[in-house]
């Protein structure tokens, strides 16, 4: 159904100018570029090579079509303590097994789910939903959590309901549910 590759074996692979045409294929769902579209044109190579995020590429298995992509880092969840302490206790209590405090923070071991995107573009429309995308990337993160251990995945999304709710319905929770006009809701996910 799917081939999930890494854009580091592709580099090794194709080459990053052969590479860059395979990404310049990918098209956000807006006619004007948004992040995620920028980020895999603009800056997914040099993240990887940096070692700042691992970026996947998701191809359809019988036409090698792009289909979308992710990208996973190792970057723990850090939130001030005033944050922490506007969880409700059973947040906190669950939280406080794996993280820890760090001066006026207080960190957990996490991975981020940094970027994840569907292509749009007329060739690969309709042929992944989010819900496969994400499923995906969860399952890289819990490959990853087998060899070095992490409790949770979290990501950001915008103060949107329709993305709050696809993330919720996979489990994901809101740890900041309210946050100031323009920040990221913050959510996360106990990895199993």
């Amino acid at each position: 159904m799917y081939n999930v590759m890494s854009l580091d074996n592709l580099i090794t692979a194709l080459g990053e100018e052969t590479l860059k045409e395979i990404l310049i294929k990918f098209k956000g769902k807006s006619s004007v570029p948004n992040d995620i579209e920028s980020f895999l044109h603009d800056k997914a190579i040099q993240f990887e090579k940096s070692a700042i995020a691992s970026t996947y590429l998701v191809f359809e298995k019988e036409t090698n079509i792009l289909l979308g992509f992710f990208s996973l880092a190792n970057k723990p969840l850090t939130m001030s303590k005033k944050n922490f302490e506007n969880l409700s206790n059973n947040q906190k209590n669950k939280l406080k097994q794996y993280g820890r405090n760090i001066g006026n923070k207080f960190q957990i071991n996490s991975y981020l789910i940094g970027q994840l995107g569907k292509n749009f573009s007329k060739e690969a429309e309709g042929k992944i939903c989010g819900a496969d995308l994400l499923t995906l990337a969860y399952d890289k993160v819990a490959e990853a959590s087998d060899i070095i251990r992490a409790k949770y995945v979290w990501l950001e999304c915008d103060n949107n309901a329709k993305l709050i709710n696809f993330y919720s319905s996979f489990g994901f929770k809101p740890i900041n549910s309210n946050p100031p006009e323009g920040e990221l809701i913050v959510m996360i996910l106990k990895i199993k």
